[in-house]
């Protein structure tokens, strides 16, 4: 949704803190501040009623200094704020995609909050967004919110096919899809549970469940993981469990998955929450046939990779005491709760896990992310991602070009190269 910029008038009462070189990023230390406070946020992260509302509570506390809080697009904000982190006027107060926060920190763009964890509330975060903000053991991102996946079903299908319950384990998922293809065995193309080969957000739930790993750090080495017994025993059965269930393309990615089960083509999907909106909006009679439900492991649900967002604060700010009392308002219990409610979110802590409990959809994913999983946290991740490592060799896996073991071997070697740069 489209967001405009606000600005207010707030003052500061107490106590500021500004930065002092530490490793590779600065930690904060008391000082008198009067402003102004510079927040970007991403543009749809947050209802606008929500920010009015903080800011409001903020004025109140801080009366007569100006905050301006400014919209940033996802499209090259990682480049936009290496560049404004580097300068000596920098945002205050700064949203970042997850998997950016370990970039931002190694070159030094962040300021240290390990100290102030506990006082953010730092005992009840959501596990692997509490990853994703600390690199080498120090705190730079604090959770701010959170997304994850679920498996978008079709109930009429299922009942079709005589199933009066979705797949609880990985067995019954397997069981359940083989009902689903005899039902439709005369619908071309058909898939019981529609799941590309290059979907690796989805397929590591598996590896994650079976006790497995991308990569590992000793010391200062990165190592990859995937050719650990886990990992391979877990990508195994998800190759035998593709055959069974779908005919999706091995070499395939997510990108086609409303389309496919718009079209009475899948009767699962594996997508990230809110897609069930978008099936239902964009097919109208589909609406009161859909379901969702956890991801299935080998005996409960599987982890999920949690995607989201963490708030960090300038190791350039002059105004982080100002800062830091806005990430205490944005990431405390009242605005978490006021996200949730009204933006749809996952909530930056456990304890608010339960805010979606009427909601068929939304409790579902709530559930899911109190397991979760997270990509190795180097700087050097990005890497990994745009050179599509862990794509290609699921592709590999999947369209027969490699086996289990040769496939994950070049992954490792590949994931140390980039890990290590």
């Amino acid at each position: 949704m489209k967001r405009s910029n606000v600005v207010v008038g707030i003052v500061a009462l107490g106590v500021a803190l500004v930065a002092a070189a530490c490793g590779n990023a600065a930690t904060v230390a008391p000082t008198a501040d009067t402003g102004p406070l510079t927040v970007w946020l991403m543009n749809g992260s947050a209802p606008d009623a929500v920010i009015s509302a903080l800011n409001t509570e903020f004025q109140a506390a801080h009366p007569g200094v100006t905050v301006n809080v400014e919209l940033q697009q996802w499209g090259g904000i990682s480049d936009k704020t290496n560049t404004a982190l580097s300068t000596q006027s920098p945002p205050d107060v700064l949203e970042m995609g997850n998997t950016l926060v370990s970039g931002f920190a190694s070159a030094g763009g962040l300021a240290d909050l390990t100290s102030k964890q506990s006082s953010l509330g730092g005992g009840t975060w959501l596990q692997s967004l509490k990853e994703a903000g600390t690199l080498d053991g120090k705190l730079y991102g604090v959770p701010y919110y959170a997304g994850d996946r679920v498996v978008v079903y079709n109930k009429d299908l299922f009942a079709r096919a005589g199933i009066s319950a979705p797949p609880a384990n990985r067995d019954e998922l397997i069981a359940d899809g083989q009902k689903l293809m005899t039902a439709n065995a005369s619908v071309p193309g058909f898939s019981a549970l529609y799941l590309p080969g290059k979907d690796w957000y989805a397929i590591f739930s598996w590896v994650f469940d079976s006790g497995g790993n991308i990569a590992t750090k000793s010391g200062t080495k990165w190592a990859g993981t995937l050719e650990d017994s886990a990992a391979q025993s877990a990508l195994s059965w998800v190759k035998d469990m593709r055959s069974k269930v779908g005919t999706a393309p091995g070499d395939g990615d997510e990108t086609k998955d409303d389309s496919v089960f718009e079209s009475g083509k899948a009767a699962m999907v594996i997508e990230a929450g809110w897609h069930y909106g978008v099936i239902a909006k964009d097919k109208p009679e589909l609406k009161d046939k859909l379901g969702v439900f956890p991801i299935p492991g080998a005996s409960a649900a599987a982890p999920v990779f949690l995607g989201g967002s963490n708030l960090g604060i300038a190791a350039k700010s002059k105004h982080q005491g100002l800062a830091l009392d806005y990430i205490k308002l944005l990431a405390g219990s009242k605005y978490q709760t006021q996200l949730a409610v009204q933006g749809g979110v996952i909530p930056n802590s456990t304890t608010l896990l339960n805010l979606h409990a009427s909601d068929p959809v939304l409790s579902v994913a709530d559930a899911a992310a109190a397991r979760s999983w997270f990509v190795p946290n180097s700087p050097n991740w990005a890497s990994v991602e745009s050179n599509n490592i862990l794509q290609d060799m699921l592709a590999k896996i999947f369209t027969g070009r490699a086996s289990v073991a040769d496939a994950t071997k070049a992954a490792d070697q590949a994931l140390a190269d980039k890990l290590n740069q």
